[in-house]
C-alpha cells in the first residue's frame, strides 16, 4: 500500500493479536534479572545462573524441616526459621557434591565416557 513504506507498521486488523506473557516465563525473566544483579556475570551465562539456583533449590528440598516450615508458616516466618542456615549448608553441600563428581569423572576415563553418554541422551530427550 502506498504510504506504508518499509516501517513494519500493520493495519488495524493486527490489533489485539499479541499474546500475554506466560506467567511462568515472566517469573523466570524476573529471576534471571535478579540473578544478573546479584552475581558478576562476565563469565556466567543465564543457564549457569539458573542451574546453580536450581541446584541450591533442590538441596533445600531435601531438608524436611525447612520444607515443613515453609509449608506451615508465612514467608516471613519461614525465612526466620531454619531456612538461612539451610541455604548456607546447601551451598557447601552442592560444592562438595560437584567436586566429588568432577574428581570421579576426571580420574576415570571410562566413567567420563559413560557420563558423556548420559548427558548426550539428556540433550536428545530435551530436544
Amino acid at each position: 500500500m502506498e504510504g506504508e513504506g518499509d516501517y513494519g507498521i500493520k493495519g488495524g486488523e493486527a490489533a489485539g493479536t499479541a499474546k500475554a506473557k506466560d506467567k511462568k516465563e515472566e517469573r523466570l525473566s524476573l529471576i534471571i534479572e535478579r540473578l544478573n544483579e546479584l552475581f558478576l556475570t562476565d563469565e556466567l551465562t543465564e543457564a549457569d545462573l539458573l542451574n546453580y539456583a536450581h541446584t541450591i533449590r533442590d538441596k533445600i528440598r531435601e531438608n524436611e524441616s525447612v520444607m515443613k516450615q515453609m509449608a506451615n508458616n508465612t514467608d516471613e516466618q519461614a525465612m526466620l526459621g531454619d531456612f538461612p542456615k539451610a541455604i548456607d549448608e546447601a551451598i557447601m553441600d552442592s560444592s562438595d557434591a560437584h567436586q566429588n563428581q568432577m574428581f570421579q569423572l576426571l580420574g576415570d576415563p571410562k566413567k567420563a565416557k559413560s557420563f558423556a553418554r548420559i548427558v548426550f541422551e539428556l540433550l536428545k530427550v530435551a530436544g
